[in-house]
């Protein structure tokens, strides 16, 4: 269960793992929230089917903006993932940084489930002067 913004903007510092049903009731309260969660559903969606282990969700939209500018989110694959061996569809989702940015419009990241740790350290600090803030984690093989 996600707890309430401690700021009034920002979860409190921690790793939340939730549900999908979660992630909605939190943070489609809105017409462009809905969207946002409609598209993040497409994605992970695709990206269990890639085996993907998790996704870490972060930034203003799991924050109470009312206008997140983007979702920033983190895929987790499997520690010696052979990229070679994936379908197109799950290089892109994996590994095109670029083209995803350009045509979603967001920050998709992705790191072994070795080094997830190291990764999200740095995206746990908020800008000066709000320092550690939550992030959300969906486990994908329970969607």
């Amino acid at each position: 269960m996600l707890p309430a913004y401690d700021d009034g903007m920002f979860l409190p510092p921690g790793d939340y793992l939730v549900t999908w049903p979660e992630v909605v009731a939190r943070f489609s309260g809105n017409q462009k929230r809905q969207w946002f969660c409609e598209r993040l559903k497409v994605f992970l969606d695709r990206a269990k089917r890639c085996g993907f282990l998790k996704v870490y969700l972060f930034g203003s939209f799991i924050s109470a903006n009312d206008d997140p500018g983007d979702v920033d989110l983190l895929w987790v694959y499997r520690q010696n993932l052979d990229i070679d061996t994936l379908s197109k569809e799950c290089r892109e989702l994996l590994v095109d940084y670029g083209g995803n940015k350009a045509r979603e419009g967001w920050d998709l990241f992705c790191c072994s489930n070795d080094s997830v740790e190291l990764f999200m350290d740095v995206w746990r600090v908020g800008r000066p002067p709000r320092g550690q803030r939550g992030v959300v984690v969906l486990d994908l093989s329970a969607l």
